[in-house]
């Protein structure tokens, strides 16, 4: 039974108009919401033809604003799932322009294309671009680095899709087209190679979705807000249909978003608008901000209330994620980031509060200053999570990673370890292998005479089959080491089998190592067969022979499709290609789109006394008795200062800038005829990156350290000292103030 605090009961009263809410983490927002909505609906504020809209930001939300809602309607004896609709902003935006296509000239079965085909269009364009303009990206690439490096070609092509990327998202924020941008930048008689990239692959990006007679996500947030713009009428229906708007996560809030729920809401309508300003964890590269919630709070007519109490945390942990707002604000050295968190401080819960905070713990808070390299970091942290799950087998852990791929180390060894955990990564660790052989075997069948190739196929395959004895299978491999030339192994002719030669003339060779290398040779000798099949066909041919688990077969099956679309989006690709879209997924460098998206819901309670690795950006919303923070370090949490090596610079770039942003800041200002700053030199953009970045890690530690329930271990490491050229980290600026506060806490204790 939902019992309300006070600060509730005042968001409760709610009767109509503007509301803001400030909310902080295990403040109740949720519960809060969705018993205003509930509550709409059983004081019978709206008809029977209408509906309260609750938007919320992710698909695992709406599931659960949906169960809460219903539950509060069955308590009030009302029926459930009526009166209200739980809507993505995305599904929102789909409604309003399926509802009405012919107003922004869409046909009636228009297509809304995925991530992995849109990240294919722009791949696709991307190196066309560079195969052109080979010269432009040796002038903006350090001297010391080359294009002929593989591993730098590699690094561009990537970068050059994710900023392509990031500038549609941007010019479509801005809602300019290519044809338009490409009409300025001429006018303006511009010499700009990062702009026009940005344009040109805009024009081909577009006119891939015109042939397929599709639309992207951002176009549907676009298209939405001009339908509402075009027809009054079909407005005024949808205002009527939605009287009381209620938003969730509203500091994640873009400007099209704003204006899309503020013109469904009208001038005078009901918008009540929730979220917390220090948990805007997105904003990087995307036109969300929180500022547009600060501004929203402080508008005139709108009614302000703040949810502080929060009953999550121990008191222990609630002071050091305060004290994280309290130094920022007063103490940050870097005077631009002090307004990076914000007040209200988190409260406590009232006495007799139904949800009261848990115990603090002695020592239950840690932050472990002592220099670690990466992976000895990766190795205290399983050992501890290991002794910790042994006294508390029946409580749940996390540990938070700043990257997958880091995480992905980390599984490697609580596998190794035998420690049970489950991961919310990118990829699963299953999905990860699964890769990682199959591209093992068409590496091998593309150059099927280097023994290397055949050697890690060998270990796999063994694995799978053989399970032999570390002796045995050593032997295995020295001998197929030992063959001169792979193809009288391969492809013997009669009477000279240099397989079966070997054990004629040694009789000491284990007969069991004959069998089994003859087993596998029948396999090899399939497979490169099978080379000339379509990649789909080849994946399946070889995921049917080595695999016999069904989860194991779904995911080549999975891994199939991906590359069968891969090769509808890229004709010209031969086998390598494939095998390094492969390695990309095996290193938890891409994702599976569509097949383990965690995004459908996540209760930790269901996991106890197993380790669940994550993102601290997928952590958000989710909490756990103990909580790991990895790599608090000035790599990954930097502050803005010049020492910081800051992870958005890549380290191939010319001038240590920051592309990505200053491509985005001559955008912004191409479509606002800034003429101005578009002739500005390049470091402007680079300096304002470094803020905006260093103050989203500000509210990415704030929230990984208000996951923890009763503990939390902080940790940082100094880098890989094995990485050429990579700079040494030290640990960050706000660790460091927190563990002087801790420091002060732990004196003052009795």
């Amino acid at each position: 039974m939902f019992k309300p605090r006070l600060k509730q009961i005042e968001v409760l009263k709610y009767s109509d108009g503007k509301m803001g809410v400030s909310a902080v983490p295990g403040s109740g927002k949720t519960q809060t919401l969705s018993f205003l909505a509930a509550n709409i609906l059983a004081e019978g504020r709206i008809n029977d033809d209408q509906e309260v809209l609750i938007v919320t930001l992710v698909n695992s939300a709406v599931n659960n604003f949906s169960g809460r809602i219903s539950s509060f309607m069955q308590n009030f004896g009302l029926l459930p799932n009526l009166g209200y609709r739980v809507l993505t902003l995305h599904s929102l935006a789909n409604q309003i322009v399926q509802e009405r296509p012919d107003l922004i000239g869409l046909d009636n079965q228009f297509q809304i294309i995925d991530e992995r085909e849109i990240q294919g269009i722009i791949l696709s364009s991307v190196d066309s671009w560079m195969h052109i303009n080979h010269q432009i990206l040796e002038n903006w690439t350090k001297e010391d680095n080359s294009l002929e490096n593989p591993k730098i070609r590699s690094g561009w092509q990537k970068a050059l899709t994710t900023i392509s990327l990031n500038f549609i998202r941007k010019a479509k924020d801005l809602r300019t087209t290519p044809v338009e941008l490409e009409k300025y930048y001429k006018s303006m008689a511009l010499d700009d190679p990062l702009l026009s990239l940005g344009i040109s692959i805009y024009k081909d990006y577009q006119r891939a979705l015109n042939f397929r007679s599709a639309v992207d996500f951002d176009d549907l947030i676009r298209f939405a807000l001009l339908a509402l713009q075009m027809d009054v009428d079909f407005l005024q229906r949808l205002q009527y249909r939605w009287p009381f708007i209620l938003e969730d996560e509203a500091q994640d809030s873009s400007a099209l978003q704003e204006e899309i729920l503020h013109t469904l809401a009208g001038d005078d309508g009901n918008w009540v608008r929730v979220g917390d300003p220090n948990q805007a964890i997105y904003e990087t590269f995307t036109t969300a901000s929180p500022e547009y919630l600060k501004r929203f709070l402080k508008q005139p007519g709108v009614i302000a209330r703040d949810l502080p109490n929060s009953g999550r945390s121990s008191l222990a942990i609630m002071a050091l994620a305060n004290e994280l707002i309290r130094w920022t604000n007063e103490n940050h050295p870097v005077h631009e980031l002090r307004d990076a968190l914000t007040e209200p401080f988190i409260l406590p819960t009232p006495a007799g509060d139904p949800q009261p905070n848990p115990p603090t713990i002695p020592n239950g808070v840690v932050i472990y200053d002592k220099e670690m390299p990466a992976n000895v970091e990766l190795e205290n942290v399983a050992k501890s999570i290991k002794s910790w799950l042994s006294d508390h087998p029946s409580s749940t852990v996390a540990a938070l990673v700043p990257r997958n791929d880091r995480g992905a180390k980390l599984v490697e060894i609580l596998q190794r370890e035998n420690i049970p955990h489950l991961e919310i990564l990118q990829t699963s660790q299953s999905t990860r292998e699964t890769a990682r052989m199959l591209a093992e075997i068409l590496t091998f069948i593309q150059n099927p005479m280097q023994t290397s190739n055949l050697v890690r196929v060998y270990e796999n395959f063994d694995k799978i089959f053989f399970h032999s004895i570390n002796k045995r299978l050593n032997e295995t491999i020295q001998l197929l080491r030992s063959c001169p030339r792979l193809e009288e192994f391969l492809y013997p002719f009669p009477g000279k089998d240099w397989l079966q030669s070997q054990f004629l003339n040694d009789s000491i060779i284990d007969p069991l190592i004959f069998t089994n290398l003859e087993s596998f040779r029948q396999y090899l000798v399939r497979w490169q067969a099978a080379v000339d099949l379509p990649i789909d066909q080849l994946i399946l041919t070889i995921g049917q022979d080595i695999f016999s688990e069904p989860a194991d077969l779904a995911l080549s099956h999975r891994l199939a499709l991906v590359l069968e679309q891969t090769s509808h989006n890229h004709p010209d690709w031969l086998l390598p290609d494939f095998v390094a879209e492969l390695k990309m997924i095996a290193e938890n460098r891409r994702k599976m789109f569509g097949f383990q998206d965690q995004d459908t819901g996540f209760d930790p309670d269901l996991h106890k006394g197993k380790a669940i690795i994550t993102t601290y950006h997928k952590a958000k919303g989710l909490e756990w008795d103990r909580v790991y923070l990895l790599s608090v370090n000035t790599y990954d949490f930097p502050s803005a200062q010049q020492s910081d090596n800051s992870i958005s610079e890549k380290y191939f770039y010319k001038d240590s800038l920051n592309l990505e942003a200053e491509i985005l800041a001559r955008l912004e200002a191409l479509a606002q005829n800034d003429i101005e700053a578009l002739y500005q030199p390049y470091g402007k953009a680079t300096d304002q990156a470094r803020i905006d970045y260093a103050a989203e890690r500000l509210r990415l530690l704030f929230v990984g350290i208000t996951r923890a329930r009763t503990e939390l271990t902080i940790t940082w490491n100094s880098g890989d000292p094995h990485r050429k050229g990579a700079e040494k980290n030290s640990a960050s600026i706000p660790l460091i103030a927190l563990k002087t506060f801790l420091e002060t806490q732990n004196e003052a204790l009795p």
